[in-house]
């Protein structure tokens, strides 16, 4: 179970959030996981979106090892998860920025989170071949096509599952920069 003060932050998240009221909720679980005096930063980023109109910006959080980075979480509102247009920018935003920072990862795999609310969508990038999972959906040419369903966010972070799968991810990234650690001081 996430430790109280965790939950008592994602408690205070008002009904029908909007993206930033969940930013304080994420940041105190990943401090908890990746506290400041460990060799982690937890490191809030704004970007401007690329793909959508110039004054839309991405939100995201990455987890850096010695300003490296080794985990990506994307939070959207809880809403997004209504629209096929939202979820599919929310899949190719954390495809692009996991494409981004691959190159800088210390570890073979860099691993991300698409947070839509609380519902979790679980992704990973392979460095040494570029290749991002789950497998990304092509749009058909000349039909709407669903190409990030609702059912990829397919856990909650405040239920069991999203919490027990959350802290394999993160307990398989400390054990990794471990080994990391121990093989550059031998």
């Amino acid at each position: 179970m996430w430790p109280t003060k965790v939950l008592r932050q994602f408690e205070l998240v008002p009904p029908n959030p909007e993206e930033s009221d969940l930013y304080g909720a994420y940041n105190k679980l990943l401090n908890f996981y990746f506290p400041p005096d460990s060799d982690f930063s937890v490191f809030p980023r704004y970007l401007k979106a690329g793909w959508k109109e110039p004054a839309d910006y991405v939100f995201f959080f990455e987890i850096l090892l010695e300003n490296k980075p080794v985990f990506v979480l994307e939070l959207k509102a809880p809403s997004a998860i209504k629209f096929l247009s939202t979820r599919s920018g929310a899949d190719a935003q954390i495809r692009t920025r996991l494409g981004d920072l691959a190159d800088h990862c210390p570890l073979a795999t860099l691993h991300g989170v698409s947070s839509i609310g609380t519902k979790l969508c679980f992704y990973t990038i392979d460095k040494a071949t570029m290749e991002v999972t789950p497998e990304q959906l092509m749009p058909h040419p000349n039909r709407v096509t669903d190409i990030a369903p609702a059912n990829r966010w397919d856990c909650d972070i405040l239920e069991p599952e999203g919490e027990t799968r959350l802290n394999a991810v993160f307990q398989g990234i400390t054990e990794k920069c471990g080994e990391i650690a121990t093989n550059d001081s031998n």
